[in-house]
């Protein structure tokens, strides 16, 4: 539970939930062959973009903390 409750804060379970909802009625809508609203289309990328754009953005900020602090530890063990 502890751990949904982090995913939960860091929106990763809503913006999950809200692209397989979109991307699973765009995919109903397309095999049963009636034409993809363009709201909905676009409201899938966006959601597909925020999901991956924040895992990206969490992950370039490990690698600038990741620095800072060799960096920091450099500057440390030279004084």
């Amino acid at each position: 539970m502890t751990w949904f409750k982090a995913e939960f804060t860091k929106s990763n379970i809503i913006s999950g939930f809200l692209a397989v909802a979109i991307w699973a009625a765009i995919i109903f809508l397309a095999v049963t062959q009636v034409q993809v609203p363009d709201i909905l289309s676009i409201g899938g990328t966006t959601v597909i973009a925020f999901f991956f754009g924040a895992k990206q953005g969490q992950s370039e900020g490990r690698s600038q903390a990741y620095r800072e602090m060799e960096t920091l530890n450099r500057r440390i063990g030279n004084v």
